[in-house]
Formats: structure tokens, C-alpha cells, sequence
């Protein structure tokens, strides 16, 4: 977000820009033109250049619009660094017709977010499905594309939030690491950049540059709409050329980017020295643009190099526990791209001998011998991310983004086709040709003779549009049928039932698209006294259920989930184990086999324990002397003080790491058999299944699962706040964190939870950065990149609280306490208005039923139901109070139950900085 030196001619110019603009709004001017329909996507087309694709999808309740500018960190030139990323802040502050776009998506609820990348800026908004939503979405970006008003005053408090985002990815050593190495792979092209910029750039720009840069890329000849979901085609196509219609096509002519990276000559190396408490490696291979057909093949080589527990380099590094943890990416760019590994070291390892080890082992890939077996197990895996992402409608058009950035939104499916088409003779070739030592960015500098260098390969727009032109893609998928997001319509199509042992279940009969089925199991078990001093193995236990049993070894599993499409999940907490499964209709009876023979045939191999615990262990030393996760484990330390094995009890990070390092097998397997069972469990499945086959899959998967532990619902102990400000000095970080915390007795159905609800969303929750505490630290005062409260108010039991956070530049420490504390006093002093109440609650109502749309929500909602005997009505219900409420009933519950003279308050971070 930056650029300007507006002269009077462009002024002018911008004036008549903005009045063309009222004045042709007001009917439709044109009617979008249809170009081609692929696999559901429609394509329409404006005189103006904008690009529009359609994705509707009847079953969905939501709808997403979603604008991709083609510009990012690769269009920014000398002192401009991270312009893009600023501008992209800079857009959720006002236009010159709508006025304070911040606060209209407040008003409306729903999620809205703007993100900025290498080759792309996007902005995006989901609601409800409504018509008013539709219109007002599309209004709005076609305002803000050429009537945002960059104020020098709104960009002075913005630019301080992003620098406070900047410092918090200052806070994590890979992060750090990754960007060192890529900008020292990179000799000239801007891919080397960090897209979040420079921070001297940053605060230096002024608002007239800014502008600059935004009248050149936010035009329509260099945007691609989308709306998706639940919507009516033809308003939206009308809405579409009224309001984008009349943005005349702008007379500049956009310069093509030409820089081309070189080949590298030789190996390069990058050794970074800063605070911090974990081990990390990284490695970088210059590839290929998106649009080369070699990148598929690289992608499924980095598959078949990382995957757990199948790829080479895992198997080599990771079982022989030389690195705790890897993984690699590559990303979807519209230049030649690159691949990147990443390594997490134990601390007990030297890093240096670590270092050789590593590299010995990356340069295996070119001489490695790959298998057909290697190839269809990728491509198993990959398809099964590119349907999952297909399947959500939302989700598959905000993820077009990057495709778009890429260059055309049909890459993205002469990808798949390529995955699909990939032998063993492609991850050959493309792993000798890419991955040689002097393509490679982790040492130093090395002479040496006869290198066969690797030139990047570059793809014009000629080419790709050659490429995507007449690409018709795969039959279309038949439409799914509508779901109302309602309770009504909930309980007409939940059909509820109970197994041999007493576990109950609901399936909500839904239509999702691609025949995809959802479920979520609970399963509560045991009781304190067993549990007690376990909590560490049973989460432990929970991540090796995966790892093998009597009949399938860890590979064997993963690569069939795969070949299914399909996911299994598991976690435990307190005294609950968690069971997550994503599947498909025609696979549901089989993944629920599969996860029969988890829970009751796992056999726990002690040198997955050990890699386990390796991982967990590496992961929390990097947390030793992180701000937010030291900040969040003491406020819940000094805020409850249950006793050490308790399980209820806080660890401290070292308490974890020295507890996970005395795991036993055999408290493991102990665990296992004589804790878990499903005789006490509840669970949902949503999707287009037969309520009869699908309560007899799920008798055979857990009707016979009992525990041998008698079980009684653990509850939670009352300890009263008390008033606490309490410094924790984290030496170096460049970024810092609040959070405080009142507690006090209240359930669901306490008679002050409905005014309790509003309150915290008025004071803390509520909008889109607009409730008193974002509004006051984020957007008037400029000294914190998110900020705001929550509440966790029980559903079983009377132990609530309400708790505040705010993260900041560490010099800011007091600035941020001040401003906290006087926007609590003020509420608990002055209390809220009415039109605050009343602004909230459209909001509050908004976010509701975009929740409601939500297959998750769906989920949770039925198992409450299950568990505690809560009516589903009570969800209409709680919004029927909430609407009735007057604001001196809001004003009176605030002041009940929060108070600063019972507050705790931590921050964490280098407050010596000066």
C-alpha cells in the first residue's frame, strides 16, 4: 500500500474518474460477455478488461466474492518494498462514495480479509446468501477499485500495525531463516523480496506514492472477480456491469515485468545468528513457473521425498532421528519458482555436523532410482488436496487466487491433468535436472568446473494464453441440492441414533459437492483419579494411533487414506478423545473400517514414540522464549491453581518437554487398552448417506468399544482472579503480547449469559476490528496488529471467564496497558450506547448465520445436543433474548461481572528495548 506524487492532471483526472463512476452506477450499462465454461467455472468478460468467473453451488447457504488484482511484491521497484502489502491495509479504510469500509463490513458480520502475496493482491467477503449481500459486495470493490481515499492521516496510524506484523514474523526462527535464504537465492528477481516489505520502506512512504502505485494495478483491466457459492446468476451478472461496467478501461498500458533470474552458478549458503531456541536448516532448488508442465512432477517429487512415513528423506533423516521434523514447498507463482526444505534439529544435535548429514542426503535425489509406486502414492495424496479444495466451493475460489496470480485461473487444472498423467520417467528426469548442488541456496560459495547450469525458463502471456485457450477441462459434476442454514431445517434432517454399548450419534442429511461426508466423534473416558498425572500420554497416544497396527503398517494406512481422498484425525484432551474423519460417500464404510482397526488393533511402535516425542520436543524449545506462548501459559497458571498432574493443570513448556522425554511404551499401550472406549461417546456425520447403513457402520466401527475405566465427567474448580500486572522478559523478541483475564461463575443458561454475550462483542469481540478495544488499539491509536476479547462461558458448569490480548511492539508496552485498561474503566464507568448495541447485533446476527452455514457448526451443534441434552432450538433461542435485550440490561451484566480490581494481567516480551 504505497505510492503516490499525484500531480494536478491526475487529481483532475480522478475527480472525473470518480463522477463517471456515481453517475453510471445507477442502471447496468452493459451485460457481462460469456466466454467459456470450464468444469463449472463460467467466464464472463467486460469491455473494461475486468475478468468475471461464476462458481455456483446450490448447496452451499454462503457466498464468497472475491477480487485478485494482478499486482504484489514482484511489481514494487527501488524504495517501494512491501508497497503492496501496505496498500492492501490502506483499502479497509474509506472510498469517496461509500465512506468507512471498515465499518460497513462490521455492520454486516460475515468473514471478510484482504491478503497480498508475490504476484497477487486479493480481497474477499463471505455472507449469507441474500441478494442484499450480493449487491452490496459487488458495489463495494467496484468502489474501492478506483475511489479508495488513502489518507496521509489513516496511513500514519497503519503503517506502525504493520510493522508490528512484520516484527511478530521477526519472532519465529524458521520463518526468519526461510525469507534469509530465498533472498539469497534470488541475485535480481523480486521473488527474493519479502512480500510484507521492508520496514524502513514502510514507515517512510507517503500517501501520495501510495497512490501512484494504486491507480496503476487497481484497474479493471488487471483484476479477476469471482463470486461463489449460493447465488443468482443473473442479478449478480446485472450487478456486475452496473457497478463494474461503468469503470472506464484506463488509458495507461501496463509494462510487463522482464527480469529473469540467472542460472546460479554454485552452491550458496547463508548462516543466520539471532535470538531464538530452536534448530532449524533450510535448502532451496530453483524450479519453474506454475504454468511448466515440469512443475506437477516436482510437486510430486517433494511428496515422495517428505511424506510421513513413506519419503526417502524421511525415512533417512526423520526415523533415523537425525532432524525431529520436515516438510517442502513449492510455491504458485507466475515466475520461475523454487522448492524449499525445511529441517527442525534437536538441540542436543550439532547443527553444523547435522548440516553435512542433510546435504549428504539431498544430494541423493538425483541418483535415486524412483518407483511406480512412489508416483501413484503422490499422486493419490496431491488429488486428494486438489478435491478437498474443489468440494468447498468457498474455499476453492479464494484458492484460485494464487492460481490466478499465476497467470490464468485454468492453470490450475492443466496441473491436475498433469499430476494425473505423471510416471516414473517425469520424477526421474525433472529430480536429476533440478536438484544439483549448484541450483541449490544453503552454504557457501564453491569454484568448481564443467557445471551443467540450470537456466530458469520463462513463460510469456502469449504462451499462456496458447496454453489455456481451448482448454475445455472434465465433464461438469451434477448440482447438489440446496440445504437451508436453519434449525428447522437441521431438525428436519437429522435422523439420531444409539449403538449396542450407549454411544449416540446423529447424521444430518446434506448434499455436499463431490459426495463429500464429514464426521466428529467425541469420546469421553475415565475419570480424575485414573487420569490422573496422564494427560501427557494421552495426547502423546492420540498422535500414534496412525502409526500402525496388527494388520496395516503406518505407510500402508496413509497410503490408502490417500488412494481414498480421505482423512482420520485424532485428539485428547483433558478426558476426551477426539475423532475427526473427511471422506466420500462411496469410501465411508471403508475409512470407517480403517478406523476400527485403529482404535482397536494399534500396536504403537516405540521408534514412532520416539520420533514423536522428538518432534513435540523441538516444536516446544522453540517456545521456550516465545512471547505469545509464554504470555497464554501463565495467565492460565496464575488464574487456576490446580495441582500438579491434575488434569486441569498448565504446564510450563519445560514441564512439557521433560514430560514427553520419560514417555514409556507401555504407559502408552496401557493407556490404550484400559482408558479408551466409545460406550460414553457422541458423534455426528454429515453428507448424502442411508440413515440405516450408516447406524450399522457405526455400530460395528464402536458398538463393541468399551473402556475398562469407570467413567465420571471430571469438573472444573472456581478459583476467583485476583488483581495482577506481571512482567515476563522474553531478551530480543521483536514482538510482544497482553492478555488479562476476569473470572466468575456463569453457564449457558444463566439468565445474564444473552446481555454477557454482547457486552464482550461491543467491548472486545464484535465486527470487523470495530468493538472498543481493536477500534481503540489498532485503529485509532495504531499500536497493536490485533487486538480484542473473547469469553469461554460453559456449557456443563459454572467456571467462566472473559480475557482480553493484544500483541505489540514491546516499547509500546505501556501505551498498550493504558489504552486497555481506560476502554474497560470507560465501559464499566460509562457503559455502552444503544446504537452500539444496535450495530452490534446486525453484526452479531451476521457472523451467526455465516456459522450456520458451515458444515462444522452443524456438527457441533448436534453433538452438544447428544452430549449435554441441549435443544437445538436453544441456538434461535439465544438470539431471540439477545434481540430483546435493552442496553441498560447489557450495561448492568458488564459491570456484574467484570472488574479490574480482579483482574490478571500478563505481558510477555523484551520491555528493556528502549
Amino acid at each position: 500500500m504505497r505510492n503516490l506524487l499525484l500531480s494536478g492532471i491526475l487529481c483532475c483526472s480522478l475527480i472525473s474518474m470518480s463522477s463517471v463512476y456515481a453517475q453510471k452506477s445507477v442502471s447496468p450499462k452493459e451485460t457481462p460477455k460469456f466466454i467459456t465454461n470450464v468444469e463449472g467455472v463460467k467466464e464472463y468478460s467486460l469491455k473494461n478488461g475486468l475478468k468475471v468467473l461464476l462458481i455456483p453451488d446450490a448447496s452451499q447457504s454462503n457466498m464468497v466474492v472475491n477480487i485478485v488484482y494482478n499486482v504484489g511484491s514482484r511489481n514494487e521497484g527501488y524504495g517501494e518494498k512491501g508497497m503492496a502489502h501496505l496498500l492492501e491495509h490502506m483499502l479497509f479504510k474509506s472510498t469517496k462514495n461509500l465512506g468507512d469500509i471498515k465499518k460497513m463490513l462490521s455492520d454486516k458480520g460475515g468473514n471478510a480479509n484482504g491478503t497480498t502475496w508475490l504476484d497477487r493482491t486479493n480481497y474477499y467477503e463471505v455472507f449469507p446468501s441474500n441478494d442484499e449481500n450480493l449487491k452490496w459486495s459487488i458495489q463495494m470493490e467496484a468502489d474501492r477499485m478506483i475511489n479508495a481515499t488513502i489518507l496521509q492521516t489513516d496511513l500514519d496510524k497503519e503503517f506502525s500495525v504493520v510493522r508490528n506484523e512484520f516484527e511478530i514474523g521477526e519472532n519465529n526462527p524458521d520463518r526468519v531463516l526461510q525469507e534469509r535464504i530465498v533472498s539469497t537465492a534470488y541475485l535480481w528477481h523480486n521473488y527474493g523480496n519479502s512480500t510484507i516489505g521492508s520496514k524502513e520502506d514502510i514507515e517512510r512512504v507517503k500517501a501520495n506514492t501510495l497512490r501512484v502505485f494504486y491507480e496503476k494495478y487497481y484497474q479493471p483491466d488487471n483484476a479477476t472477480l469471482i463470486v461463489a457459492g449460493k447465488f443468482d446468476e443473473q442479478k449478480t451478472l446485472q450487478y456486475v456491469g452496473q457497478y463494474f461496467g461503468a469503470v472506464p478501461r484506463p488509458k495507461r498500458v501496463l509494462d510487463k515485468t522482464y527480469t529473469i533470474e540467472p542460472a546460479q552458478d554454485g552452491e550458496k549458503f547463508v548462516e543466520l545468528k539471532r535470538a531464538g531456541e530452536s534448530k532449524n536448516m533450510g535448502a532451496l532448488y530453483h524450479t519453474v513457473s506454475y504454468a511448466d508442465k515440469d512443475y506437477a512432477a516436482l510437486d510430486a517429487l517433494g511428496e515422495i521425498l517428505t511424506a510421513d512415513p513413506s519419503g526417502y528423506l524421511y525415512k533417512s533423516l526423520v526415523e533415523t532421528q537425525k532432524v525431529s521434523s520436515l516438510y517442502f514447498w513449492q510455491p504458485t507463482v507466475r515466475d520461475a519458482s523454487y522448492m524449499y526444505f525445511g529441517f527442525a534439529i534437536p538441540n542436543d544435535k550439532d547443527i553444523k555436523a547435522t548440516q553435512d548429514i542433510v546435504r549428504a542426503e539431498l544430494d541423493k535425489i538425483i541418483t535415486t532410482k524412483y518407483t511406480d509406486q512412489d508416483v501413484s502414492r503422490a499422486q493419490a495424496k496431491i488429488i486428494k488436496q486438489i478435491d478437498a479444495i474443489k468440494n468447498n466451493t468457498i474455499s476453492f475460489a479464494i484458492n484460485l487466487t494464487e492460481i490466478i496470480g499465476s497467470g490464468d485461473y485454468r492453470l490450475g487444472y492443466l496441473y491436475r491433468d498433469a499430476v494425473e498423467k505423471l510416471t516414473k520417467e517425469d520424477i526421474q528426469r525433472v529430480a536429476e535436472k533440478y536438484f544439483r548442488s549448484n541450483n541449490r541456496t544453503v552454504g557457501i560459495f564453491i569454484p568448481s568446473k564443467d557445471e551443467q547450469r540450470l537456466k530458469p525458463v520463462e513463460y510469456t502471456d502469449d504462451q499462456i494464453v496458447a496454453l489455456t485457450k481451448d482448454y475445455k477441462g472434465k465433464a461438469l459434476e451434477k448440482e447438489v441440492a440446496a440445504f437451508e442454514a436453519s434449525i428447522k431445517n437441521l431438525k428436519q434432517n437429522l435422523t439420531e441414533g444409539k449403538l449396542t454399548n450407549g454411544a449416540k450419534y446423529g447424521l444430518i442429511k446434506k448434499e455436499i459437492k463431490g459426495g463429500k461426508v464429514q464426521a466428529n466423534f467425541s469420546f469421553p473416558v475415565s475419570n480424575e483419579k485414573d487420569l490422573n498425572g496422564k494427560s501427557d500420554v494421552g495426547g502423546i497416544m492420540a498422535q500414534l494411533l496412525k502409526t500402525g497396527t496388527t494388520t496395516r503398517s503406518k505407510e500402508q494406512i496413509q497410503d490408502r487414506l490417500d488412494q481414498l481422498k480421505s482423512s482420520i484425525y485424532f485428539n485428547f484432551d483433558h478426558q476426551t478423545l477426539s475423532v475427526y474423519v473427511n471422506t466420500y460417500k462411496e469410501s465411508f464404510k471403508e475409512v470407517m473400517g480403517i478406523l476400527e482397526d485403529l482404535l482397536l488393533n494399534s500396536t504403537f511402535p516405540q521408534n514412532e514414540l520416539t520420533k514423536t516425542i522428538a518432534e513435540y520436543n523441538t516444536y516446544l524449545e522453540g517456545n521456550l522464549n516465545d512471547p505469545q506462548s509464554i504470555a497464554f501459559t501463565e495467565i492460565a497458571r496464575q488464574t487456576t491453581k490446580y495441582p500438579k498432574g491434575s488434569i486441569f493443570y498448565t504446564s510450563t513448556t519445560q514441564e512439557e518437554i521433560d514430560a514427553f522425554k520419560n514417555i514409556k511404551q507401555s504407559e502408552i499401550v496401557d493407556f490404550y487398552k484400559n482408558i479408551l472406549g466409545g460406550n460414553n461417546g457422541f458423534g455426528s456425520v454429515v453428507g448424502d448417506l442411508d440413515a440405516k447403513s450408516t447406524g450399522e457402520i457405526l455400530e460395528k466401527t464402536f458398538g463393541k468399544w468399551n473402556s475398562k475405566s469407570k467413567y465420571e465427567r471430571a469438573i472444573p474448580t472456581y478459583f476467583e482472579t485476583q488483581k495482577l500486572d506481571k512482567d515476563i522478559i522474553t531478551p530480543d523478541k521483536e514482538n510482544a503480547v497482553a492478555v488479562g483475564r476476569v473470572s466468575f461463575k456463569m453457564d449457558r443458561k444463566n439468565a445474564d449469559y444473552p446481555a454477557f454475550v454482547m457486552a464482550n462483542e461491543i467491548l472486545g469481540s464484535g465486527g470487523f476490528l470495530s468493538a472498543r478495544i481493536p477500534m481503540r488499539l489498532r485503529e485509532k491509536d495504531g499500536i497493536s496488529y490485533g487486538a480484542g476479547s473473547f469469553i469461554d462461558i460453559p456449557v456443563s458448569n459454572d467456571v467462566a471467564s472473559w480475557s482480553y490480548y493484544a500483541f505489540l511492539n514491546p516499547t509500546k508496552k505501556s501505551a498498550v496497558e493504558s489504552a486497555t485498561k481506560e476502554e474497560i474503566a470507560k465501559a464499566l464507568k460509562d457503559g455502552f450506547t444503544a446504537e452500539e448495541l444496535k450495530s452490534n447485533l446486525v453484526s452479531w446476527q451476521n457472523e451467526r448465520k455465516t456459522s450456520l452455514g458451515n458444515d462444522n457448526t452443524l456438527m457441533r451443534l448436534v453433538n452438544t445436543y447428544l452430549q449435554y441434552g441441549i435443544p437445538l432450538e436453544d441456538y434461535d433461542d439465544l438470539e431471540s433474548k439477545v434481540k430483546g435485550l435493552k442496553v441498560e440490561e447489557v450495561n448492568t451484566v458488564l459491570k456484574k461481572y467484570l472488574s479490574l480490581d480482579k483482574m490478571t494481567s500478563i505481558y510477555a516480551g523484551d520491555f528493556n528495548k528502549k
